[in-house]
């Protein structure tokens, strides 16, 4: 079950299980989210081709803003770039970060209630980065 979800902006942030960040952007309509979570996960199925140790490389760019990007990259094809990360998702993230991996995915808003499409609808691509806190 998911912990609390942190939402700042666009992206949303929660833990799953034993502390596993799941990270990812935030909608208000349901429909549209699961139809861009599923083409999303299609299109990184496609770039990786099945393989499921593709080395994926995840940078963090600053914006002209002061917030952050995350880029994650596979056989140099961006696979996907979360944008308006700032300073506290980062740090949260990067705590969760212990174990190495992370979960993308997607949530809904509605209600006031945060759902984690990971969860409901096993909407996610379950990223390992063993390397990327070097590089941050």
């Amino acid at each position: 079950m998911a912990h609390q979800s942190i939402n700042l902006g666009d992206i949303a942030l929660a833990f799953l299980g034993e502390d596993i960040p799941a990270i990812g952007p935030r909608f208000n309509n349901r429909e549209k989210a699961v139809k861009t979570a599923r083409l999303y996960l299609e299109q990184i199925n496609e770039i990786v081709g099945g393989d499921r140790e593709a080395q994926v490389e995840i940078t963090l760019k600053r914006q002209p803003d002061g917030r952050y990007s995350l880029e994650l990259e596979s056989f140099r094809q961006l696979l996907g770039k979360l944008n308006n990360l700032d300073e506290l998702m980062l740090k949260r993230f990067r705590k969760g970060m212990k174990k190495k991996l992370f979960i993308l995915t997607f949530f809904v808003e509605e209600a006031g209630e945060m759902e984690c499409l990971v969860l409901t609808e096993g909407l996610g691509a379950v990223f390992y980065a063993p390397e990327a806190m070097k590089n941050w």
